[in-house]
């Protein structure tokens, strides 16, 4: 299958991450208006205990279809069946446990309104989990189009029913509530149209299913605490207000999954087509263009980002999260960084037992150094230390891919990354000084500092020769083929 097919096929799920990432943004943006801080904090919190045990608990379960569907189609009622019982019964078990835990985990947090709100994290979290085989069942039966519906329909649903009930009460049980009817309504239609062809338990199939996901399930449950660790325990030491803010500066830009994922898929099959035919060269140079694709987006990106901070937070959040911009500043360092597609590296190139262990140093580097910047600089000390731990264990991939393509660490990298990297400085200060000119509304604001940092990123990468001149980007009219007369 060629990477032009695929990326056709990836379409609609592409365009189904945009309407998701659109509804996923809008949401912060409307509570962040309507909720006091403290309340808005109280929502972060609830979301990042729901979000860990969703990701964790399911244990690869759900992926496990897009493994056996396509190979045995004709067991495809066994594979269902098995994934719709069994994320049903751990969304009853992460209930469970939030019900029961839930006075100790708002006294962690110090939030006495997180337990007064738990029966609503603990009901939505069950029927996230219940719902969760919806559209990957229909992706692994190769229904794609019908996937990225369920994607966008239910997240659409969900983002509606929650800034309805946010607005319409003013309080974040209200705003709960709606969560709870959304994806309630998620899981029935999930349940209804899943078992529609009829229900068909299998043992053996099921622990076929096991044995594939739970390696994945283990690495997923050191990777996800990870991942969210610096902010359990900034939560756990500041004030929901406080947390709140320090949500605000971490929010994640879907630009960067939305670029890195399908790249990285696409990377991860052009390597091992290059490999079958023992063309090592055609694989680095698969991964140099990977990168300068990437980075060509995501340097200017952090770089604007950086420059219009002050004006974004004040955009999206209201001037009472201008407390975030310094958390907000650091934690956009990580998005040039995410140029590289390691994990399709790894993932081409079997690199399991190594990407394993990885996982097991960048939990054993995050813990300590996040006590120690929060302790030092407090929240956002933490939150620089959960980026040295990242980024150290992503030099460390980088140095073992080099290993992989035959070259030294420095060869790994695009030479058009340096010059991006400059364009992308150089392109700060106009675009600073586009800003500081800049007057209206702070949309108007942005406009006008992102239309010129553009034009001029452009302009510097074309003067370096890393641009081919405009007229080379305009389409061309193909001239008619002449007939040639028969004789």
């Amino acid at each position: 299958m060629h990477q032009g097919s695929i990326l056709r096929r990836a379409g609609p799920l592409m365009l189904a991450r945009l309407g998701v990432a659109v509804f996923t943004f809008a949401i912060p943006m409307v509570l962040a208006r309507v909720l006091l801080p403290a309340s808005y904090g109280t929502f972060k919190q609830a979301w990042l205990l729901s979000n860990t045990l969703f990701l964790v608990l399911p244990l690869g379960l759900t992926q496990s279809l897009v493994y056996f569907v396509p190979r045995e189609p004709g067991r495809t009622r066994f594979w269902v069946t098995n994934a719709l019982l069994g994320t049903t019964a751990l969304g009853a078990l992460a209930a469970l446990l939030l019900m029961t835990g839930g006075r100790l985990l708002a006294g962690l947090f110090h939030n006495p309104e997180l337990y007064e709100l738990m029966p609503y994290v603990a009901a939505f979290t069950a029927f996230k989990l219940a719902a969760s085989s919806f559209d990957l069942a229909y992706m692994a039966q190769g229904r794609i189009k019908a996937s990225a519906a369920i994607r966008i329909a239910s997240e659409g649903f969900y983002t509606l029913c929650l800034i309805a009930g946010a607005l319409t009460t003013g309080t974040l049980a209200g705003a709960f509530a709606g969560v709870v009817l959304a994806t309630f309504a998620k899981a029935m239609a999930c349940w209804l149209m899943l078992a529609r062809p009829g229900l068909a338990f299998s043992a053996a199939d099921l622990r076929r299913q096991l044995a594939y996901s739970l390696p994945f399930g283990a690495a997923f449950a050191l990777i996800i605490p990870q991942e969210q660790f610096h902010s359990y325990l900034v939560s756990a030491t500041v004030t929901a207000a406080s947390f709140a803010v320090y949500a605000v500066g971490c929010i994640q830009l879907p630009i960067v999954d939305m670029l890195y994922t399908p790249v990285s898929d696409v990377l991860q099959l052009g390597i091992a087509e290059h490999d079958a035919r023992g063309d090592g060269a055609g694989a680095l140079h698969l991964f140099h263009e990977a990168i300068a694709r990437l980075s060509f987006v995501f340097l200017p990106c952090m770089a604007v980002l950086f420059i219009a901070a002050p004006e974004l937070i004040r955009f999206l959040f209201t001037d009472r999260y201008l407390g975030a911009v310094p958390i907000f500043r650091l934690a956009i360092v990580t998005i040039p960084m995410s140029a590289l597609p390691l994990d399709g590296v790894m993932r081409a190139r079997a690199q399991n037992r190594f990407m394993f262990r990885i996982s097991v140093l960048k939990l054993a580097l995050t813990v300590p150094l996040v006590w120690i910047g929060l302790r030092l600089f407090g929240p956002i000390g933490a939150l620089g230390g959960w980026i040295c731990a990242e980024e150290t264990c992503r030099m460390i991939l980088l140095a073992r891919a080099a290993r992989l393509f035959g070259c030294s660490f420095v060869q790994a990298l695009p030479h058009e990354l340096w010059f991006q990297t400059a364009a992308a400085v150089l392109a700060s200060l106009p675009g600073a000084v586009a800003l500081r000119f800049a007057h209206g509304p702070l949309l108007a604001q942005l406009f006008v500092c992102g239309i010129v940092y553009g034009i001029s990123y452009l302009a510097i990468l074309r003067a370096m020769g890393q641009l081919p001149p405009l007229r080379a980007w305009l389409p061309r009219r193909q001239p008619l083929p002449v007939p040639v007369p028969a004789r």
